[in-house]
């Protein structure tokens, strides 16, 4: 449904929230009208009448024909009203039961439809995200494949670094769909890859906030949330370091807490087993200095389908370097 059929069926819902209390006023006051009446009737114009058919029938008077219809007309009264007295105790109304539906509906339009456009909306920029990724990564092989013998290693490495940023450049362009910042909110996009000889994830390529000041420090296996995510080869969320006991220490300081508040890393997959003993190639970090600014729900296929497509660039430039 789009957005406005969904303005539209809550203008719908709103009309009819305002008739079903119109109708509720109604039904109310009907009812009143008839359990007064009715109570009316039980408590004072029955007694009077059974009091006058019984003083009658035993001075041995004969009734005439007025008075045995007024008996019988009396007596399917009295039933009448004693079974509306009855219902109206035990009725289930309609309104109430269109309050429930409304109080539903009202939980709906407050929670679960804004999280539902909100999820339908992201997915579609996701979409667009990996395809846009999928599309540099085959240009990217195809030049790969074309590139002339006589490339020196150095353009090797520059070709390198200008697919990396290519590749992740849709990331950085489309940050705030994808993951919901706001102005004030300080993104971080890091692609750590594992360096063998100093068994150091070391950072290859980032993106950030201009408001951030960066250290680019380096992390051992098992350390910090990019440790961690690595010797686990799983994807790891942390909505708030400062409540983690696995994360509270991993920031030095005040300060690197209030800048990396929130994380979600995801390990790319060594498939064509370039690193020995089964290791990530390396570990792609987003944070953020606010609390639950990632969601697994939300984010952790399109996280992983990023990884794997930088896995399977990393792989084909690996092996056309050596």
């Amino acid at each position: 449904m789009t957005r406005h059929g969904v303005k539209l069926a809550m203008r719908n819902f709103d009309t009819l929230k305002s008739e079903n209390e119109r109708n509720k006023e109604i039904e109310t006051n009907t009812i009143h009208a008839v359990v007064i009446f009715a109570n009316t009737w039980t408590t004072l114009f029955a007694p009077i009448l059974i009091g006058f058919f019984i003083t009658k029938l035993f001075t041995n008077a004969d009734f005439s024909e007025s008075e045995k219809i007024i008996a019988i007309i009396s007596s399917m009264l009295h039933i009448l009203f004693t079974y509306v007295i009855y219902r109206t105790s035990t009725r289930r109304s309609l309104s109430l039961e269109v309050d429930r539906v409304f109080a539903e509906n009202e939980h709906y339009k407050k929670s679960v439809i804004p999280k539902a456009v909100e999820v339908f909306e992201t997915g579609k920029i996701q979409q667009t995200v990996i395809y846009l990724m999928t599309l540099d990564l085959e240009n990217i092989i195809d030049e790969i494949n074309n590139r002339p013998e006589s490339c020196t290693q150095a353009e090797k490495l520059r070709h390198w670094e200008e697919g990396l940023n290519r590749i992740l450049d849709p990331l950085v362009k489309y940050r705030h769909e994808l993951f919901s910042y706001k102005g004030n909110q300080l993104h971080n996009i890091c692609l750590y890859l594992y360096n063998q000889p100093s068994d150091n994830l070391i950072i290859e390529w980032r993106n950030h906030d201009n408001r951030l000041k960066t250290s680019n420090r380096s992390w051992k296996p098992g350390l910090g949330h990019v440790g961690l995510t690595f010797i686990l080869n799983e994807i790891k969320i942390c909505h708030d370091i400062c409540a983690s006991t696995e994360l509270s220490s991993s920031a030095s300081t005040k300060e690197d807490k209030a800048k990396y508040r929130s994380f979600l890393s995801v390990p790319i997959k060594d498939s064509a087993k370039i690193i020995s003993g089964g290791k990530p190639l390396g570990v792609l970090v987003f944070t953020s200095n606010a609390c639950e600014q990632f969601s697994l729900e939300r984010d952790k296929i399109f996280a992983l389908t990023v990884a794997k497509i930088l896995s399977i660039y990393i792989e084909k430039c690996f092996k056309s370097m050596h």
